[in-house]
């Protein structure tokens, strides 16, 4: 069977899976106590990720999909493997599973999203994650308002235009993101005949 890229991640346990946004501000004194701040680079997510102790069985496997993967030629499709859905939906999740529809954007991280379900429980901090024409995005909620099947979201990073279009798919759970491995980053470990093996992703196109 055919491998088909962007690659979800391995099915394995992992003791670790940080992902944490890189915002890429730079700040330069200039002079009598002034600071000038500027964003150099897009926000992006980066992923760090460490298995748990492995069969060889298993290990081989990760590292067959690491080697598929090409240093980063090759797409990921990324989902947390520990955070799935909305803090309020840890144990319900029939709400949090189906998703909305973006109707519109204003100021540029504010949503208007519809045909949720009506029981749906979001607070600050939940990731929301948008889907439109094969592109992906991941904010965090800082702000939700509304009852019923219609929520108004503001989330930060704000998404950028390709994902910020009416029709848009909202994902409350298990939010999707493509990234690509970090070069360099595959570090392979056997202890007591286990073995571990970690790894980075970042956000990519």
């Amino acid at each position: 069977m055919a491998i088909v890229f962007p690659r979800e991640i391995p099915a394995v346990d992992y003791v670790t899976a940080d992902f944490v946004l890189r915002d890429g501000v730079k700040a330069s004194p200039s002079g009598a106590r002034l600071i000038n701040y500027s964003q150099v680079t897009d926000p992006a997510w980066e992923a760090s990720l460490v298995t748990r102790g492995l069969r060889y069985s298993e290990f081989a496997g990760v590292e067959a999909w690491w080697l598929s993967l090409r240093e980063g030629l090759r797409r990921v499709l990324f989902r947390h493997p520990h955070v799935c859905y909305p803090k309020n939906h840890g144990n319900d999740h029939a709400p949090a599973d189906d998703p909305g529809n973006l109707v519109s954007v204003a100021s540029g991280n504010i949503l208007t999203v519809n045909s949720v379900a009506a029981g749906l429980s979001l607070v600050v901090g939940d990731r929301i994650g948008l889907e439109r024409a094969g592109r992906y995005h991941i904010g965090r909620a800082t702000e939700v308002s509304g009852t019923g099947t219609t929520r108004t979201i503001t989330i930060d990073p704000p998404p950028f235009s390709t994902v910020a279009q009416a029709t848009a798919v909202v994902r409350f759970a298990k939010p999707a993101l493509i990234m690509r491995t970090v070069p360099g980053s595959w570090e392979p470990r056997q202890i007591n005949g286990l073995y571990t093996a970690s790894f980075r992703l970042v956000e990519s196109a």
